[in-house]
């Protein structure tokens, strides 16, 4: 990510946190984050982490999640692996299958459970590797 400042921040993060600080100052009464902030600070999130960032930067951690949230919406060039991550609820539906169970979690308290049935093939691994990869 770059070389780190004295107090053991990346320089790309103590940069944009001292140009909100600036902002900060000088605005006239409450108004929003310039965008070119946010777009930053939403870049800076995707390689280091929504809450480290949010608390490095101080700001919401809602905010820059929603913000995270919309730009994976909009598009972060996945679509060209062939791979992607989509929710499912079945869940009326696996009430009659019996078998081991797959849970995990992510820091976002995303939640992915598999109820693996007596029958049916399902590449579980690659399974786990795209929800793990989603919001990277």
């Amino acid at each position: 990510m770059g070389r780190k400042t004295g107090d053991g921040l990346p320089t790309r993060v103590m940069k944009l946190r001292n140009q909100i600080a600036l902002w900060r100052r000088t605005r006239r009464r409450v108004s929003a984050m310039p965008a070119p902030l946010w777009d930053e600070a939403v870049s800076l999130a995707r390689s280091e982490g929504t809450y480290a960032i949010a608390r490095a930067l101080r700001v919401d951690y809602g905010s820059l999640a929603r913000r995270m949230a919309e730009a994976r919406g909009g598009g972060d060039g996945r679509a060209s692996s062939g791979r992607a991550f989509l929710p499912l609820d079945g869940a009326p539906f696996l009430g009659a299958l019996a078998g081991p169970v797959v849970e995990m979690s992510d820091g976002d308290g995303v939640r992915l459970v598999i109820r693996l049935g007596s029958s049916g093939a399902l590449d579980v691994a690659e399974l786990v590797q795209c929800f793990r990869e989603r919001g990277a």
